[in-house]
């Protein structure tokens, strides 16, 4: 087993321990790659089953701070002790400081072999409140007047800056250095409605403490909760799915229908009547000749297979005609569709590959208004995508409403009355183990297919998978996944010569 099969492991399992109500306590020495991927992995988890998952990257980044900022600290009495300086005279912490930075810089490793010798650590604790999540950073060093007085200063500069446009040409490129800085800290606190009320820096003689509560619920700032408003009130104005599809789908639950009703009913519309003989001539379906007539591409397709396509169609069409076309989300979605099918074929579960492939299909529909969502905030928030080069701006968007994809996928196809295993799948496709126990296997399968589909993307990594998840497949390392991941991949260029 590779260490990210450990760390998956591990950090799943102290994920568990949380949901049980018990507190977890991690320490170490220094941040490095290692502490890095087991903060995201652990995180990864924990926000995603409280269905906040969008907070993954706010969270992550305020903590990677805010353990640097503690382990420089402990650095700082390292760098005074051995140049036989004392913190606490100003005349000798000021000399000292003028050549603190660059030591830390040049002498990383020699730090870090000093701070374990001198037992300097950080300790992470993580347990579950009244108010939220609850996460203290304590580092065994009491703060130096003069850092309380800058971390004060720079908290009051917080309060002076009104959005995150502010802070990314203000401080990202100043003297801050390359960490989000207290500032920023406090600013994604505000926007992302965690508050920066959650936040607090204390100390006594011996240790330093800083807590972070993050809310179950969150409590958004105003420009958010109109942002709220509006996705609300684009959800209730979706239209709903046409009478003739609406009709189609009750027909095909109907016991005593003949395919002939079925089919005179899809030939009235010439649009779906292309679509069903498309799929039905596809390379999924083995035929010797093509077919020409809708009843006998519904015999070959099979009546799940055209509710599937139903509702896909419709969906699409709905979305498309309403808001600018987002191919690169259907074509992730129609990516994570086929990963989906393939996955339950492989593992035994070919009964609910067609369910699998269609909730994979839809799993990213809350996305689509999301990013729609027609305000200022929203179109600064591109701006600064495009300018930092970050992958997507769905974080961004998800960080400055307070909702997620999710969460708004699973309103919308509520309001369409898709099937149970189709919003489940939708809810639940970053909380797998949030799903009902009904629909675990199919939830399951869509998420496994996300992951894939993201870590091509490098927007996931293996670590970030639930061991469940990987249980259930019997997928033990790394390796074994990437080997899956081949498998499919190969399997799709070859699919793709047929269509």
């Amino acid at each position: 087993m590779n260490s990210h099969s450990i760390l998956t492991k591990k950090t799943s399992q102290l994920t568990n321990i949380i949901d049980d109500g018990k507190q977890i306590n991690v320490s170490f020495h220094y941040y490095n790659r290692n502490i890095n991927s087991f903060i995201n992995s652990l995180f990864s988890k924990i926000l995603s089953r409280k269905n906040i998952p969008f907070l993954h990257s706010t969270v992550t980044t305020i903590l990677r701070e805010l353990i640097t900022n503690a382990i420089k600290a402990n650095s700082k009495r390292v760098y005074f002790k051995s140049n036989n300086l004392d913190m606490f005279d100003d005349k000798e912490y000021n000399a000292g400081m003028e050549n603190f930075k660059s030591y830390i810089v040049s002498n990383q490793e020699e730090v870090e072999e000093e701070l374990k010798k001198f037992n300097l650590k950080v300790t992470m604790q993580i347990n579950n409140s009244e108010r939220g999540l609850k996460i203290m950073i304590i580092n065994n060093v009491p703060l130096h007047r003069e850092e309380l007085s800058k971390i004060q200063h720079r908290i009051q500069k917080a309060g002076e800056f009104k959005d995150f446009s502010e802070v990314y040409s203000e401080v990202i490129d100043s003297s801050e250095g390359e960490g989000l800085g207290i500032i920023l800290t406090m600013l994604f606190l505000r926007n992302s409605g965690i508050g920066e009320q959650s936040f607090k820096i204390s100390a006594d003689s011996e240790k330093t403490y800083t807590s972070l509560i993050i809310p179950f619920d969150l409590s958004p700032v105003e420009i958010t909760s109109k942002i709220q408003d509006g996705i609300f009130k684009e959800i209730e104005e979706l239209p709903t799915f046409p009478e003739n599809i609406l009709e189609l789908q009750k027909l095909c639950k109907t016991e005593d229908v003949t395919l002939k009703k079925i089919s005179d009913r899809i030939s009235l519309d010439p649009s779906l009547s292309v679509s069903v003989l498309k799929l039905a001539n596809s390379a999924g379906f083995l035929t010797r000749n093509r077919t020409e007539y809708v009843i006998d591409a519904i015999k070959i397709i099979g009546l799940k297979n055209l509710e599937a396509l139903l509702i896909t169609s419709s969906a699409r069409k709905i979305m498309n005609e309403k808001y600018t076309v987002f191919k690169k989300i259907w074509d992730h979605c129609n990516k994570t569709s086929a990963y989906a099918r393939y996955i339950a074929m492989k593992f035994g579960y070919a009964v609910l590959s067609d369910s699998a492939a269609l909730g994979g299909l839809l799993h990213d529909l809350g996305k689509i208004i999301l990013l729609s969502a027609n305000s200022a905030l929203s179109e600064w928030i591109s701006e600064i995508t495009r300018k930092k080069e970050l992958r997507t701006s769905t974080t961004l968007e998800e960080v400055s409403i307070g909702l997620s994809h999710s969460t708004i996928g699973e309103l919308i196809a509520a309001k369409w009355n898709l099937p149970e295993y189709i919003i489940e799948s939708i809810k639940n496709h970053h909380s797998p183990l949030n799903c009902s126990a009904q629909y675990r296997e199919i939830v399951y399968i869509i998420y496994l297919g996300n992951h894939l589909c993201n870590i091509e993307d490098k927007v996931s990594q293996y670590y970030f998978i639930e061991q469940e998840v990987l249980d259930m497949f019997k997928i033990n390392d790394e390796e074994e996944l990437m080997k899956l991941h081949s498998e499919i991949k190969t399997m799709q260029v070859i699919e793709s010569k047929y269509n």
